[in-house]
């Protein structure tokens, strides 16, 4: 790898020599991007916020099709992909997202709000432009803007009729088609209808059954209806998909015990690769999404009104084995000490999600020195969240959503459901001064009030497998009826954010400073579950005392400061760009997973301490080569856990110590039509902790991934061969530490090629 790594550098040492060389040829430079993240529009260099900006040729360029292609390219943002499409989680800046909790990062999508999530991984075609703020930005987006948002715009209908056509073919018998034409109806409303098609196999099959645990197949669509005349703009948005597949591919690591013939000798998330899958029964997971939005902008002389209404709906079924998600039975696999004490287990989700917002705005025109925003947002949303924790006694896992008595396939041995409720409500506003031709002043407010609720819904009648009168934790664990089994709570919080920005003589740069203040609503878990979990862990002889798990948890908050600059460079051929953060967090929200308890919950820690820095540089050497390259470090730590003292100074799970990134994009003519298109792409992430306790065994290695593209390209058509993680890199993309003699990882993707073609018309 360091014989790659150095072989890579060399490359990109002879790249910028050769376009230095060729540059007095030509006069070329960086070109000029508009971003509209802080809800006005900006020149990027002028914008004072730390934004990556992605515009429709980048994004063909570099192949982008799902969030992690393009967000891997940001410094000091990270990911989580996990055991199902649906789970994807973004950190940003040292602050994590995590199950079951509000996203740490607001994502905008032709300007609604999504309002879980689960809404977000999904395919990515016809993108107009994306845009990547960091730090908070909750005075301008509200909740889950905590560490930085995310703008994407999609594909609106031009002037003439166009399209376009992409097809691709991969290993893992994966295949993707996807297109999308639009047009002018009439002088006043335009059209535009896209769609998706997928299938892939995925990077493993289980030895034992052929099973394809990664498999994914997914339709989606999208059609955009705009209206537009002199002073007004209207546009009428309808996207929807249905996907399927694996789930519940996690592997296990319980040390003492043999998988696929493979001995765990200890729990070691850098061990992962050697642990085959060997689960008798098939996972699944199925996805339904749908949304619609309606966006009305009006001029009205020298103010602008702008109304967004949006409406949601996804529901999402997943299942398979539970831990040690093997197959007791084969003689490849040794669980006799698992089975006799935990038994042999299957799992079954649903969570369904419902929401309704509406955001108004009114804003006065950028033709003055002073220039302001007043506005209001409400979402009303509701999840229901069901877990069915069973005893697999062979066949396929039922597919019912009640509980299976004795006798049954399945029978539950753990039943939770639970409905939560989502009401916000949150006026802001914010004004910019033009003090001089050089200096602005930017001041913005949010006052957010989110009101949480939570009922236990889970079904009267006993619980036959355990002997016990119902499967409702709340009501066996707080002696409360199940009618009184609900509770709410009101979180409200004030999110200001105040910037300076200085800009240098005749455009070339900028410097700025901000304060800003993160917020994220705490919430509840199950009702009576911290009783349950306590019972749980005594009756396995663990102990009670580590039991951090509450029934609620606390409204995380944040203090950020910031000091960026941006300059353009060489006639203006060289964009560098950097700053310096501090953010101190308190209850920062923390996952907790206990798989013997069938519970999957959201605990916190009570303080936490980031610093860190950032750099980017995009060279425009000669028309035919673009030089880019990132630089981001955290050091995210820990700095109080009342419930555990000995944690204080550990690294904040989830955070990378640093990511990179260098490539180049050559373009060059090898005729008066047809060009010659290669792109090569490194990228390393820091060590990486998985738990608070920072365990042995618990962290994840350093990777270093190359992708490339290389093909030819005409005026409306690419031909182009294609590779991700070429070296590959053998790594985890997620781990969940539970003791330190337990250890559940999931396996990131192998390498990956194939062959895409595009047509536009």
């Amino acid at each position: 790898m360091k014989i790659l790594i150095n072989s890579f550098r060399h490359i990109l040492f002879f790249l910028v020599m050769a376009s230095i060389s060729f540059s007095s040829s030509a006069q070329v430079a960086i070109e000029e991007i508009i971003v509209t993240g802080l809800k006005r529009e900006s020149s990027l260099i002028d914008a004072p916020v730390a934004v990556t900006v992605f515009t429709a040729k980048q994004l063909e360029q570099s192949g982008v099709s799902k969030p992690e292609d393009y967000l891997s390219l940001v410094s000091n943002v990270g990911f989580v992909k996990s055991n199902k499409e649906g789970d994807f989680y973004v950190n940003m800046r040292g602050q994590a997202t995590i199950r079951y909790a509000e996203s740490a990062v607001a994502v905008v999508v032709d300007g609604v709000q999504l309002a879980v999530q689960q809404e977000f991984n999904s395919d990515y075609f016809d993108i107009e432009q994306i845009e990547v703020l960091k730090g908070p930005q909750g005075a301008f987006y509200g909740r889950n803007a905590t560490a930085g948002a995310i703008i994407i715009n999609t594909k609106d209908p031009g002037d003439e009729w166009t399209g376009n056509l992409l097809a691709s073919y991969g290993n893992w018998d994966a295949s993707k088609v996807q297109g999308g034409i639009g047009g002018p109806i009439n002088d006043k409303v335009g059209i535009y209808a896209s769609a998706s098609m997928t299938d892939s196999d995925g990077a493993y099959t289980n030895r034992y059954t052929g099973e394809k645990v990664m498999r994914w197949q997914s339709n989606a669509a999208r059609l955009k209806v705009r209206y537009e005349d002199e002073d007004t703009t209207a546009s009428l948005i309808f996207t929807g998909s249905k996907g399927k597949g694996g789930g519940i591919a996690f592997s296990s690591q319980i040390i003492g015990t043999t998988v696929g013939g493979y001995f765990i000798s200890s729990a070691d998330t850098n061990d992962v690769y050697n642990i085959p899958y060997v689960s008798e029964l098939p996972g699944f997971n199925t996805q339904d999404k749908f949304s619609g939005s309606f966006r009305l902008v009006r001029d009205l002389n020298n103010l602008t009104f702008e109304s967004v209404t949006s409406y949601s709906w996804i529901k999402e079924d997943s299942g398979g084995k539970g831990i040690p998600f093997g197959d007791f039975s084969n003689p490849d696999n040794d669980f006799d000490f698992w089975e006799f004490a935990f038994g042999d287990t299957t799992q079954r989700w649903r969570n369904q999600n419902r929401a309704f917002t509406q955001e108004l705005r009114l804003s006065s025109n950028n033709d003055s020195k002073v220039s302001w925003q007043v506005g209001g947002y409400f979402q009303k949303a509701t999840k229901k969240n069901l877990r069915i924790g069973g005893l697999y006694t062979g066949g396929q896992l039922s597919q019912s959503i009640l509980a299976s008595p004795i006798g049954s396939t399945n029978p539950s041995i753990a039943v939770n459901s639970d409905k939560f409720g989502v009401e916000n409500y949150s006026p802001f506003g914010n004004v910019q001064l033009a003090v001089s031709d050089t200096i602005d002043i930017s001041v913005a407010l949010r006052y957010e009030t989110e009101k949480r609720d939570v009922e236990t819904t889970t079904p009267a009648g006993p619980d036959t497998v355990n002997g016990l009168p119902t499967y409702n934790q709340c009501v066996l664990n707080t002696g409360r009826n199940p009618a009184e089994c609900k509770d709410d709570i009101t979180f409200k919080q004030l999110q200001p954010k105040i910037t300076a920005s200085f800009k240098f003589p005749n455009d070339k740069g900028s410097v700025y400073v901000s304060y800003g203040k993160g917020f994220k609503a705490g919430g509840y878990n199950s009702i009576g579950i911290r009783q349950f979990v306590v019972a749980t862990a005594i009756a396995v002889g663990a102990d009670p005392n580590q039991v951090f798990l509450q029934d609620s948890y606390n409204k995380e908050t944040s203090n950020a400061y910031e000091l960026g600059f941006k300059s353009r460079l060489m006639d203006d051929r060289i964009s560098l760009n950097g700053a310096i953060f501090k953010t101190d967090v308190k209850d920062a929200q923390q996952f907790e997973f206990i798989p013997l308890a069938q519970v999957q919950a959201v605990s916190r820690i009570d303080k936490q301490k980031i610093e860190g820095f950032e750099l980017d540089i995009n060279f425009q050497a000669t028309d035919s080569i673009n030089l880019f390259g990132a630089y981001g470090y955290t050091d995210a730590k820990i700095t109080s856990l009342l419930s555990a003292p000995t944690f204080v100074g550990n690294k904040v799970p989830y955070i990378a110590k640093y990511n990179v990134t260098a490539g180049y994009q050559l373009n060059l003519p090898i005729s008066s039509d047809i060009d010659f298109v290669h792109r090569l792409e490194y990228k390393g992430t820091g060590r990486v902790w998985y738990d608070a306790s920072n365990l042995a065994g618990s962290s994840r290695n350093p990777i270093d991934l190359i992708d490339a593209r290389i093909g030819l390209s005409g005026e409306n058509w690419d031909l182009t061969l294609w590779g991700r993680n070429l070296t590959n890199e053998k790594y985890a993309s997620e781990a969940v530490p539970l003791f330190a003699a337990i250890n559940i990882p999931h396996k990131a993707p192998d390498r990956s090629y194939g062959i895409e073609a595009r047509y536009k018309f």
